[in-house]
């Protein structure tokens, strides 16, 4: 399997909705506007609207097709696009130009964020030149001691993909 191979098999999810908390980063900008010219999801950008434009028209991205919710304040610009994906407007919640700790006290807000009583993760995906496959990592920032059991409950990491623990774990890697 390769990229190709795996946004084929997301498009066939359906589009999505897509809420960016502080979207005035380029490379935020542009991995949202291929994510909609592909079909796999529309997005709402919050954030400094003024910014976001500027951005935009400098890499030549119609905006016309998003909805911009104007807030600059990074903090406040997190709460209102968890509560996007909270509220069920959007599907997906994405960091955009802002530290992992505003992004993740968003996730976690009692009021608006994405607490569901189950053990938060992530997945990143690379396609390595001169690798055969792709590689998943997960946890990397979250959960940087998994145990076991909590492995265990969560499928892909049942597969034959190669596992490894966090760099600062005294444990080899195991397949």
């Amino acid at each position: 399997m390769n990229f190709e191979d795996l946004i084929a098999k997301v498009k066939t999810c359906g589009k999505q909705k897509l809420a960016v908390a502080a979207a005035e980063d380029d490379a935020v900008l542009e991995a949202v506007d291929a994510a909609h010219k592909q079909g796999i999801a529309d997005a709402i950008l919050v954030g400094d609207e003024a910014a976001i434009r500027k951005i935009a028209a400098e890499l030549n991205i119609d905006l016309s097709d998003y909805e911009i919710i104007n807030e600059p304040d990074k903090v406040q610009a997190s709460l209102k696009a968890v509560k996007l994906a909270h509220d069920g407007v959007a599907n997906m919640y994405m960091k955009g130009l802002m530290d992992t700790k505003t992004f993740l006290k968003s996730v976690l807000d009692k009021e608006v964020g994405l607490r569901t009583g189950n053990t938060l993760s992530h997945v990143a995906v690379f396609e390595v030149k001169g690798i055969e496959q792709m590689l998943f990592l997960t946890d990397v920032a979250f959960m940087t001691y998994p145990s076991a059991p909590r492995s265990r409950r969560w499928p892909p990491l049942r597969s034959s993909t190669r596992r490894c623990p966090a760099p600062s774990m005294p444990t080899s890697c195991a397949r």
